[in-house]
């Protein structure tokens, strides 16, 4: 019976001899050929592993420096088409000044009718960078369009009792009225573009980004990486941090005030919920 020497596969008649063999200059030799091959191998193994995770980041970079574009188009896209809404506002003020109707409505609603409908607490505009910070976070961004401005709505512009501070009173113009905090009377806020800039002031958006593009990369891998791009997923969720049109669509839709008319011809105010 023979043995096989497993360093250089040499054919050995006795197992005695084998450890002997070993010693010898050819098979010392032809192991450090393989060692130096596995050291090699090694070597390069550990220089792809290197590159491909510097690929890895660099590829997280662009993905990041993507979405910051895509951010930027898009709130530049948003400011475009109120620029361009404004700009249709004016232009049917402008006929409506020029080809004056010679029918004339009786118009009741005053700041009494107003008042019948929101609360009697004023908002507080210069308090609501300090709301958000408590009830804006990764979780609540996560939540769907309509529940996340629900969450706005109900913490920030409803009172204890559940009444509207904000009412909208022009829904084509999107325009609103609610109590100033220092006088107590009735202010407009078109497009509550006051109100959205508060909001906007009082979100942490750097840490928002960073706890929801880590939480949604870290659910995209323990789902074994399968389903939408937490990218993708990210750019659409931080969305909502703009307070955009979809924002002043929904608090309009919620507090609007419409107008009917009864028999006898007389003007009174609903809220439309």
């Amino acid at each position: 019976m023979s043995y096989i020497c497993e360093i250089c596969e040499t054919q050995i008649t006795h197992y005695q001899n084998i450890l002997k063999h070993k010693k010898t200059d050819k098979c010392q030799y032809i192991k450090s050929l393989l060692d130096k091959r596995d050291k090699v191998n090694e070597e390069k193994n550990n220089n792809i592993q290197k590159e491909n995770e510097k690929l890895k980041l660099e590829n997280e970079k662009l993905k990041l420096e993507n979405l910051k574009l895509n951010e930027e188009n898009n709130k530049k896209d948003y400011e475009i088409k109120l620029l361009q809404e404004k700009y249709e506002d004016l232009r049917k003020i402008v006929e409506k000044a020029a080809v004056k109707s010679t029918k004339t409505v009786k118009n009741n609603y005053t700041h009494n009718n107003y008042l019948n409908y929101i609360s009697s607490e004023p908002l507080k505009i210069s308090d609501i960078s300090n709301q958000v910070k408590q009830i804006v976070n990764c979780d609540t961004v996560m939540y769907d369009d309509n529940d996340f401005h629900n969450h706005i709505v109900d913490n920030i512009l409803k009172d204890k009792n559940g009444k509207d501070k904000v009412l909208c009173t022009d829904i084509n113009r999107k325009n609103f009225t609610y109590k100033d905090e220092k006088s107590g009377e009735l202010v407009s806020d078109p497009e509550l573009e006051r109100l959205r800039e508060q909001l906007k002031k009082g979100t942490d958006i750097k840490q928002i980004r960073k706890d929801l593009l880590e939480k949604l990369v870290t659910e995209y891998e323990e789902n074994g990486s399968v389903g939408i791009d937490p990218y993708k997923q990210f750019s659409e969720i931080i969305q909502k941090l703009n307070f955009g049109i979809p924002f002043v669509d929904h608090v309009a839709k919620k507090t609007y005030i419409k107008t009917k008319n009864s028999d006898d011809g007389t003007i009174y105010d609903e809220i439309d919920e």
